[in-house]
């Protein structure tokens, strides 16, 4: 049956088919032409780019000779395509008589097809009738029973629904007084690793503080009573005699220079 029916369309579809290649003939030469044109440009221009690339190397010398090779094949190359003209005209002209001939068969062809396919079409058609006429009962009745079956399902599921909805919150309740005791376990001892932590750590940290505050009260007490400023003009002294000999050694460099 597949088989025939794809017989059928090919039949269907065989005019259209012939007139495309009785009207594509005449347009095929230049088609080439335009073709290979374009091609033989996007040739040349590809190798003027990639000789570009020579320019700081050790081949740059040959960069002109190449160049210039490149022009003489695509000129010889577009001679010889326009060579093409006069030899595809010729045989144009030396098959005119034959391409009339099939252009005026495949047009009698179409036009001796056209009742055929139309009565091919009206077959095919009322056969599709035929066949929707023998599905669609059947079609009918299984969407009618699969409606029916999911309103069934429904109706079933409806019980069930309502009863999952009354046990869930007392399960849950129940569940709860489960698992709240596991919860308050696992609560007390962390707590009680905190508080480890904390009376381990406890003596570090106060120790830290009071080192903290002895250091702050001391630097207080230096700035309070001079010492610290005693201290910075003792380590000027001291410094200033170094820096002194520097200045005076890149002095006495740039004098020299």
């Amino acid at each position: 049956m597949m088989r025939f029916i794809a017989l059928a369309l090919t039949v269907l579809l065989a005019g259209c088919q012939a007139r495309f290649l009785a009207d594509e003939a005449p347009s095929q030469l230049d088609h080439m032409k335009t073709g290979l044109q374009v091609y033989a440009d996007q040739l040349k221009q590809s190798a003027h780019k990639a000789l570009v690339h020579l320019d700081d190397t050790e081949f740059k010398d040959y960069k002109e000779f190449l160049g210039q090779s490149v022009d003489r094949l695509h000129g010889h190359f577009e001679m010889a395509v326009q060579g093409i003209t006069p030899v595809g005209s010729s045989v144009m002209e030396g098959t005119a008589a034959m391409r009339e001939k099939w252009a005026k068969d495949v047009e009698d062809l179409r036009k001796q097809l056209e009742p055929k396919r139309e009565e091919l079409r009206q077959v095919l058609e009322k056969h599709f009738e035929q066949y929707r006429d023998v599905v669609k009962p059947f079609l009918d009745e299984y969407l009618v029973k699969q409606r029916e079956h999911m309103e069934d399902v429904r109706t079933k599921l409806e019980p069930v629904i309502k009863s999952l909805k009354e046990k869930i919150p007392p399960n849950w309740e129940e569940t709860k007084t489960k698992l709240m005791p596991i919860v308050e376990i696992m609560r007390e001892k962390l707590t009680e690793h905190l508080q480890y932590l904390k009376t381990q750590l406890e003596p570090y940290i106060q120790e830290y503080k009071d080192q903290m505050e002895t250091g702050a009260m001391q630097f207080r007490e230096s700035v309070r009573s001079g010492e610290l400023r005693k201290k910075m003009t003792d380590l000027g002294e001291q410094v200033t005699p170094h820096f002194q000999a520097i200045l005076a050694a890149l002095q006495k460099s740039f004098s020299k220079e």
